[in-house]
């Protein structure tokens, strides 16, 4: 495992953290915006520019995961690459930040999550049809609900992912260390 590496870790895992706040926070209040306000990104040219704004958002989410091991290489020169993690390999490293992220995310909105279940089921338990989801704020419940799952998902598939990042990267001819033997068996 060298530095390089591990910045690369790091920065992807600021891209996915970026695009999903992007996506949780600003999303959906732009939405909210054109629905209480009832305006086209058509019909009125100063409404576009907060699509421009989201979209700008996630291009850059998206050039950051893509140019992590450029801008690892920018950061990294002039500093020696060797770090010592003992017998840790770039898919272990992957592993543990996929995983720690999506822990991090299960655990921070958990208790979000179970507060907003218990009152959606006691909501729809109180009133008869669908009439308890006229007042429903659900910009709330998404704040809640998409951050756990994103956490879930990572937490779940952290390891598969991990391998098949590390195997492109170094794939590429990054400057990352090998895949251990052990990794590939694992597969």
């Amino acid at each position: 495992m060298n530095l390089q590496s591990l910045v690369v870790v790091v920065l992807r895992l600021m891209a996915l953290d970026f695009l999903l706040r992007v996506a949780v926070q600003l999303t959906p209040q732009m939405l909210l915006y054109f629905g209480l306000y009832r305006r086209s990104p058509i019909d009125n040219a100063p409404s576009v520019l907060p699509w421009l704004v989201l979209a700008a958002l996630v291009v850059c989410a998206v050039l950051l995961w893509f140019l992590a091991l450029p801008m690892a290489r920018l950061v990294t020169r002039g500093v020696s690459h060797d770090l010592s993690f003992g017998t840790m390999s770039l898919v272990d490293c992957y592993s543990i930040a996929f995983m720690s992220v999506g822990l991090f995310y299960l655990s921070s909105h958990l208790p979000q999550v179970l507060n907003w279940t218990h009152y959606l089921f006691k909501a729809a338990a109180s009133k008869s049809g669908d009439s308890w989801k006229e007042g429903m704020n659900w910009y709330d419940v998404s704040q809640a609900f998409i951050p756990f799952i994103v956490g879930v998902i990572l937490f779940v598939n952290g390891r598969r992912w991990a391998v098949a990042l590390a195997r492109r990267q170094t794939e590429t001819g990054s400057p990352a260390a090998p895949i251990s033997q052990k990794h590939e068996a694992d597969t």
